[in-house]
């Protein structure tokens, strides 16, 4: 059995998945290392289960979005609450006990109750349109209860609060009663109901992760064999936890992924990698700079992709437009005279059209390169060159309201990889400055078959074969023309990107998995 124990943590509460609404919240790009792997080891057939550490309420859709909802879950609060063979139900806000005297206001975010014409209660709903939580408030306004819903219809936990800070947090089982409370402003100290004492080793504990603890040394208890394999996606919170609780003689992977583990962070793995049996690295760059600093344990690190390639050919083919995707990373200062070039070229070249995205951007960022590109428009661009040409059909004298020109440029930011699937649909070329391309853009273009324009070599991008390198951003037009302009060479780039989507299938990336395990130890796993 193949276990996949999941980074997903708040940043508050360790603990706890953050709650929070959506209209509140960036954009998030959510996908990482296990999404990825728990798709290949299911779509393989291969025997695998998710344990999930962390209190998540809103578990199954959060796995829904992410297209992993088939896969068996071992969730460490569903067995502290004793949350088993539930019947799912969908709460509608009529189904909860409301007084006579409430009064409903509703708005797209929210649904405001009001009793006496002072504010009750707010209910919140998820993304997915279910009733995530409902807050209650005293006589002075200030919230006096938070009552959390599991996504499949029913109160999960209840946070109480004093003059608007919260004291403490009880954890509910199917009927309601409290099994038991996290004191909050006590250090996290965790209270069982002695009811239930039966099910738990003591009646109090320091914080919540003596309590995991002592679950998951259980489930292991019961559940474990000996040929049962860990993949442990690394996370400072709870690396040391995870290896700690797992018997030293079981198989143990670290994962690093870029967008959770940063390089700067390497240095701080010295434990973690120390006890792994593998360690698996996302980057080209991540794994030289990993045996830089390790070298006397480099033959651990090897390099994997989160992300497995499928064809799925774009249809740029069916638009006379030729668009141009290209991609924004807010880690780097954005480089202005790469957003003249391309701009540039857009300029002086029919048929063009350009299309700026980043992922999980914040406002100000996205405003911050929009001012941009109008001060490079302002200054080196005529406005009439970026404009669309209009079909105004069979229509002799347009109205004057309806000749305003478009600009052949847009900003696009992103929630999650879905999103960047579909902003490539009708791409032609993608383009890519960064010090380290995006790797999924990079993945997602082999896919769609799209040729790409950088500025660094990857395994992924080879010249003049699925893509263009070059050594300064002023050579961007000679590259862009040569796919831009000749069928030929962009086919054969769509040729050459189908042959490398087979060095990157799920299949290939659990042949070397296998391999790299049976290097090390008797383990047949796959």
């Amino acid at each position: 059995m193949y276990y996949f124990i999941p980074s997903w943590y708040g940043s508050t509460r360790p603990w706890h998945v953050d709650l929070i609404p959506w209209y509140y919240s960036h954009f998030r790009f959510e996908f990482d290392d296990t999404f990825n792997q728990i798709r290949l080891f299911h779509r393989q057939g291969i025997q695998s289960r998710l344990l999930v550490l962390a209190y998540q309420p809103h578990l199954r859709y959060f796995l829904h979005r992410h297209g992993v909802l088939e896969t068996e879950v071992y969730s460490i609060f569903d067995d502290l609450q004793d949350f088993h063979d539930l019947h799912i139900q969908v709460l509608n806000i009529r189904d909860i006990e409301w007084d006579s005297d409430c009064q409903f206001l509703y708005s797209p975010f929210a649904i405001v109750v009001q009793k006496n014409g002072k504010k009750y209660a707010k209910v919140e709903h998820g993304v997915e349109g279910f009733i995530s939580d409902i807050q209650y408030f005293d006589s002075n306004g200030q919230i006096s209860q938070h009552y959390i819903m599991d996504d499949r219809g029913f109160v999960s936990s209840v946070m109480y609060f004093d003059n608007g800070q919260p004291t403490y947090q009880d954890y509910l089982d199917p009927k309601g009663i409290w099994r038991f409370r996290e004191h909050i402003q006590e250090g996290g100290r965790v209270e069982v109901n002695p009811v239930f004492g039966y099910r738990f080793k003591q009646l109090h504990y320091a914080d919540m992760s003596q309590l995991i603890a002592e679950y998951f040394d259980e489930y292991q208890k019961k559940n474990q064999k000996k040929q049962d394999i860990f993949i442990i996606p690394s996370h400072p919170h709870h690396d040391q936890f995870i290896f700690d609780h797992i018997p030293s003689e079981k198989f143990k992977i670290l994962s690093l992924f870029i967008n959770r583990n940063s390089q700067d962070s390497y240095r701080e793995l010295s434990l973690s990698v120390d006890r792994a049996n593998l360690v698996l690295v996302d980057r080209e760059d991540s794994l030289q700079l990993l045996k830089e600093l390790y070298p006397e344990r480099s033959n651990k690190f090897h390099h994997l992709s989160p992300f497995d390639t499928r064809l799925r050919l774009g249809r740029s083919q069916t638009r006379k437009e030729s668009v141009i995707y290209y991609q924004l990373d807010f880690n780097e200062e954005i480089d202005k005279e790469a957003l003249t070039q391309v701009l540039q070229f857009i300029s002086e070249t029919k048929h063009t059209e350009v299309v700026f995205g980043a992922f999980s951007a914040s406002q100000e960022q996205m405003e911050e390169v929009e001012a941009l590109v109008y001060e490079i428009i302002k200054e080196k661009i005529h406005t009439d060159s970026l404009e669309k040409g209009m079909d105004y059909g069979d229509a002799e004298n347009p109205l004057e309201e309806n000749q305003e020109k478009e600009l052949r440029f847009q900003f696009v930011n992103m929630n999650d990889e879905l999103d960047l699937i579909k902003t490539l649909e009708f791409v032609r070329l993608i383009v890519d400055f960064n010090k380290q391309p995006h790797l999924y853009t990079q993945i997602a273009g082999i896919s769609a078959g799209i040729p790409q324009i950088n500025l660094v070599e990857t395994v992924y991008v080879e010249h003049l074969k699925n893509g263009y390198l070059i050594s300064d951003v002023t050579e961007f037009s000679m590259a862009a023309h040569y796919y831009i302009d000749k069928l030929k060479e962009w086919n054969q780039a769509l040729i050459y990107s189908i042959d490398k989507i087979k060095e990157h299938t799920g299949q290939r990336f659990l042949d070397k998995l296998h391999h790299w395990i049976e290097e090390i130890t008797d383990v047949k796993g796959l």
